[in-house]
């Protein structure tokens, strides 16, 4: 046995530095695989508890390590006459004395979402009014006036500044809208989780956004 670990040394030593640097590149791959995990953005966006499905409020929140900065809204309504966009940012458009002597945080949704914190905004109700109201549709309860007129799908996507990165990001989900029956109109997420904005086509959009919102 001596006499064959003498003969075969040198492939022994070098099957010793394979499995060596294997078990080397399988800690650094976890280790990398940790450090992405807790330094990668993450939102969630989803419906809340409502009297009905429409009434229900949009939550937003953060399960990242750290906080984010939430610098806007994005509200894109999908319908038969088109896409209908508009910010979702501030809760009203105007603001008189009273509402300015109101809390940062009652008057606008900019502003630190701290890691594990969650937000309320708006009604998925309110939501479709302001969409459909940006491209001149008639709403009456979240439902067009004009019966000709189909709400398909509701996308919302939030922009926000992650502490370590030096870009903004975009997360989205998009909600089918059934609004077949007036009397009780269904939501419901069209994907498991919140979509990461990370394509290059994405990007552009989501810079887009903010130098048209912001």
């Amino acid at each position: 046995m001596i006499d064959w670990l003498n003969q075969n040394s040198g492939v022994l030593q070098v099957i010793t530095s394979v499995c060596t640097l294997a078990i080397w590149l399988f800690y650094a791959q976890l280790l990398y695989t940790t450090y992405r995990r807790d330094t990668r953005p993450r939102l969630l966006i989803n419906k809340g508890v409502g009297k009905d499905d429409l009434g229900s409020p949009c939550l937003i929140c953060n399960m990242s390590k750290e906080p984010i900065f939430i610098q806007c809204l994005v509200v894109e309504l999908e319908t038969s006459e088109g896409v209908f966009c508009t910010t979702a940012t501030d809760p009203d458009e105007s603001l008189d004395d009273d509402e300015n002597r109101k809390p940062v945080r009652e008057r606008t949704r900019q502003g630190p979402l701290h890691s594990g914190a969650c937000i309320e905004v708006k009604s998925f109700r309110e939501l479709i009014e302001r969409a459909a109201v940006a491209g001149g549709v008639q709403v009456d309860d979240g439902l067009p006036r004009d019966r000709e007129v189909d709400f398909l799908s509701l996308r919302l996507t939030i922009i926000s500044i992650y502490g370590p990165e030096d870009h903004p990001f975009g997360a989205a989900r998009t909600f089918s809208l059934d609004c077949s029956d007036v009397q009780c109109p269904q939501i419901q997420p069209m994907s498991l989780d919140t979509e990461r904005l990370t394509s290059r086509k994405d990007k552009r959009q989501v810079e887009q956004w903010l130098w048209e919102y912001i």
